[in-house]
């Protein structure tokens, strides 16, 4: 088996996809290399996907993908949509994009709206012609091609999750198309009909996928991260997509994922005693151990891609580290390499944590009392992401720097199924709901810390502390309600009295008519026929 580590390293260097037309509804704006790749190896789709490592290779480029941060990244645009985090920068125009989606003013041309776009329908062509092509592979492996269209499904559910719960109603491809015509007049699905399509892929995948991968497999998909996923998305489905947009119940059209089959899905995680929770909170952020034993789902980074194109889509290091470190640090022992200060956290994420819980300088990084001196930009609390800032002992091996750190991101770990299970048996059987929420609490604040009752406040609290800017909170918020989510966005910014900044907090106002999404980008509505793409959220309209 090939180590998919290394196969993220050396998908630049083989050409797995030329077909890509303009990629998909014709413009896309990727850098200009992705788009006009030239057969470099002799390796075509003519007299390509032929055997088992190529097979590997083009599932690597669906695992990229899911991995792209050009200028999007869905967990720090989450947060700074939330309550827990400001958009910062180096004054109020840096990143427009985001300045606009923290202030609810995001517009048809905003670049961060078309970004994911571009990088959901990359990923999502890459998965189909992936799928298309499998049949022409020479199979030696038992299992592999099943377990190889697995993964392939489960990343392609993940993009169409990110595009409903962003987009509400967008295209459904499932096939490589024959012609750009053809992509320009693709109808507009509902968000009904794209969770349909989620539930579809995560079904399938469900059933072939490993409990464990071997320490040569590490970063692929198994079993509970798809367990996981559909809990996770059942939760948002029930608490905000049936009751604001309109959608039914959660089905592929013969299962349907209700609340006992969310319940059974996080038991069997958690009975498969594949994962269990790291020791120490601390620990678990350690760059040094990662890919750890509460890890369920990470996207995988390298410092070794040698990466200088800005464009975004070849960069191979978790890029968003840098963005969230403080401007020109100094002090701390030269521990921090200097950021941008996005994503700054928030007064009230700070004011979350209770006295003595560790977690709270886990999570964050105290600069006016660790650094000598740095740059105090706009929006600046004093505070930073301390879980993904960018350290300079990890300094990747080439390319620029700023593209190269290897600081995975979890994306599902196995305290978040606890919590989710907890929630969902809060109900049904509040001793077990108890002991799962316990577990989570205990293992920061220690034995003495445990509650003998809990509510579903107690439940989002201890969400908030433990998942602080790992992009969770907004989905929490927008799940329990608009009027919720508005009541906490906006509290947010009643910033202390004695702030030396408080202009740069112009307080902002929920708009619930926005239900937390983006607007279409503008280039695909100009790309597709007309009439065939439409803004269907309210506030975009």
């Amino acid at each position: 088996m090939i180590n998919y580590l290394k196969l993220k390293q050396m998908k630049n260097k083989t050409i797995y996809i030329l077909s890509l037309v303009a990629l998909v509804f014709l413009q896309v704006s990727c850098s200009k290399d992705f788009l006009e790749l030239e057969p470099k190896t002799g390796q075509v789709e003519a007299n390509y996907y032929q055997n088992e490592e190529q097979a590997l290779l083009a599932v690597a480029a669906v695992y990229d993908a899911y991995s792209v941060q050009n200028w999007q990244f869905v967990p720090t645009m989450s947060d700074i949509f939330s309550d827990d985090a400001f958009c910062g920068g180096s004054n109020i125009s840096d990143m427009s994009q985001w300045q606009d989606m923290e202030m609810f003013k995001m517009e048809p041309e905003n670049n961060s709206a078309s970004d994911l776009w571009n990088r959901c329908y990359s990923g999502i062509y890459r998965a189909n012609l992936y799928l298309q092509k499998q049949e022409n592979v020479t199979w030696e492996t038992e299992g592999m091609k099943e377990r190889l269209e697995a993964e392939t499904l489960f990343l392609r559910a993940y993009f169409y999750w990110d595009l409903v719960r962003h987009y509400g109603y967008t295209p459904i491809i499932t096939e490589v198309l024959p012609s750009v015509e053809d992509y320009k007049n693709l109808p507009q699905n509902t968000p009904e009909e794209l969770f349909a399509q989620i539930a579809d892929d995560l079904l399938k995948a469900v059933a072939v996928l490993p409990v464990t991968v071997s320490s040569e497999e590490t970063g692929r998909i198994t079993k509970g991260a798809v367990q996981a996923l559909i809990a996770r998305i059942y939760l948002y489905h029930e608490g905000f997509a049936k009751p604001v947009l309109g959608v039914g119940n959660w089905s592929n059209g013969t299962t349907t994922i209700d609340k006992t089959y969310a319940q059974n899905a996080l038991e069997a995680v958690i009975t498969s005693k594949a994962y269990s929770l790291v020791t120490d909170y601390a620990e678990l952020w350690s760059w040094d151990n990662q890919n750890n034993q509460e890890s369920i789902l990470e996207i995988q980074y390298s410092e070794k891609a040698k990466s200088g194109d800005w464009g975004g889509w070849n960069i191979n290091g978790n890029f968003s580290s840098v963005w969230v470190g403080p401007r020109n640090p100094d002090g701390d022992n030269g521990r921090v390499f200097p950021g941008w200060s996005f994503s700054v956290p928030s007064w009230s994420l700070l004011n979350e944590f209770e006295s003595g819980d560790p977690r709270k300088d886990v999570t964050l990084y105290n600069a006016e009392t660790k650094l000598t001196e740095y740059t105090r930009a706009f929006m600046n609390t004093g505070y930073f992401n301390n879980k993904y800032m960018a350290l300079n002992a990890y300094i990747g091996s080439g390319g620029d720097n700023s593209h190269n750190f290897p600081r995975n991101f979890m994306d599902i770990r196995y305290a978040d199924v606890l919590l989710m299970a907890a929630e969902l048996y809060l109900t049904d059987n509040p001793s077990k709901s108890l002991d799962y929420f316990n577990e989570v609490r205990t293992r920061s604040m220690g034995a003495g810390a445990a509650k003998s009752a809990i509510t579903l406040d107690d439940i989002y609290h201890e969400r908030r502390v433990e998942f602080g800017l790992e992009g969770l909170r907004k989905w929490d918020l927008l799940r329990r309600g608009n009027d919720y989510a508005a009541q906490k966005i906006n509290a947010s910014f009643n910033v202390p009295g004695d702030v030396p900044n408080p202009s740069h907090f112009t307080p902002r106002t929920f708009k619930a008519d926005t239900w937390g999404m983006f607007p279409i980008p503008a280039s695909e509505i100009r790309n597709t026929n007309q009439g065939v793409l439409q803004q269907m959220v309210p506030a975009y309209k």
